[in-house]
């Protein structure tokens, strides 16, 4: 028999528009392992609406939404299974939106009982009402199916907890969570650009250049960029249009002598450190390679007199052009790169830091 306190959670937690709560309460009276079945058993189906029973069913009758429990095991999380969320208020968030993410997430699928921990840690001990728990995080993101930052919410948590600091759902959590790891001498998370359209990283709008990504910013909308994947040296204003942690845009304004490195951008697949790429030199940070037309010419097995020849200039010119004495101007670069077979001027190029 079911104790008493049992039934009041089952009553309590147990939507009756949607599941039957006395064939579930029968069903754990008389079986000691709490299987998928329970589910099936005493959903009322002809009263789910296909958009729930999409969102929350599916998820609890396999492997990756639950796993056979004992009847104390499952009461206790009788308030995570039966969830229904506000929809007709656009607040979707549920159990599904946090097992979403683990079909597709190894780490996820071989922790399942981490997330359920993570669940009674929030409504048990942090007291945090089951609507949070679950909408949080899809608020911060405007996505649906979460995965990391359900970790780090924990994660933040836990810290909140260590550090005294009461603010369990905070405005930016991105922002937020850096800070505290910062304050816990932990390593921060770098939020790295993510590819725009057809692969590009970037966007070049005139004097403007434009990444996407979710990043983190203060209260008045600035990005932080220490704990973006960007170095920025010499610009104008940067402005971003991220609220709360939902991806955004971040905008550079360009400076003649501005510099732009992005981090892992261009990473191969088979590459595990971090590597810092130039995306983006400002004219006053532009030199002309000398050393690379003469490397040109000594690959070619030119002379210096066959070089200056062929592009209709004296040797002696060209000679100050390969000592880096004077430059070419953009007439006769464009000869030097057409008989030195160099594809674009970015051969000839190189940057002052």
């Amino acid at each position: 028999m079911l104790a008493e306190k049992d039934k009041c959670v089952i009553k309590q937690y147990v939507d009756n528009r949607y599941y039957d709560q006395e064939k579930l309460i029968k069903y754990l009276t008389i079986h000691e392992t709490v299987g998928n079945e329970v589910f099936e058993y005493c959903l009322k189906k002809e009263q789910v609406s296909e958009r729930w029973n999409v969102r929350t069913s599916r998820w609890l009758e396999d492997e990756h939404g639950y796993r056979p429990l004992s009847v104390p095991q499952f009461i206790k999380r009788v308030p995570f299974y039966f969830y229904v969320p506000d929809y007709d208020n656009n607040k979707i968030g549920d159990l599904g939106c946090i097992l979403a993410g683990g079909v597709k997430n190894t780490r996820i699928e071989q922790n399942l009982e981490e997330i359920y921990l993570i669940l009674e840690y929030m409504f048990y001990e942090r007291k945090l009402a089951l609507e949070d728990i679950f909408q949080y995080t899809v608020n911060q993101t405007r996505l649906v199916s979460q995965n990391e930052l359900f970790f780090q919410w924990n994660h933040y948590l836990h810290l909140c907890d260590d550090l005294g600091i009461d603010d369990p759902k905070p405005e930016r959590f991105i922002t937020s969570y850096n800070e505290v790891l910062e304050k816990c001498a932990l390593k921060p998370v770098i939020y790295e650009i993510r590819e725009m359209y057809m692969g590009e990283v970037f966007w070049r709008n005139g004097s403007q250049i434009e990444f996407e990504g979710a990043f983190p910013c203060d209260k008045n909308g600035n990005p932080i960029m220490k704990w973006i994947g960007l170095q920025v040296t010499n610009s104008g204003d940067i402005c971003c249009s991220c609220t709360k942690s939902e991806p955004g845009k971040l905008v550079v304004n360009l400076e003649p002598d501005t510099m732009i490195y992005a981090l892992n951008v261009y990473n191969k697949e088979n590459e595990t450190g971090d590597y810092w790429y130039q995306i983006y030199a400002g004219p006053l940070k532009m030199e002309f390679d000398f050393e690379a037309i003469r490397d040109a010419r000594n690959r070619l097995k030119y002379t210096q007199k066959q070089v200056a020849d062929a592009i209709g200039a004296s040797v002696r010119t060209y000679q100050k052009w390969e000592s880096g004495e004077t430059t070419p101007d953009g007439h006769y670069l464009l000869r030097i790169l057409n008989w030195l077979d160099l594809p674009s001027v970015q051969y000839v190029t190189r940057y002052t830091e």
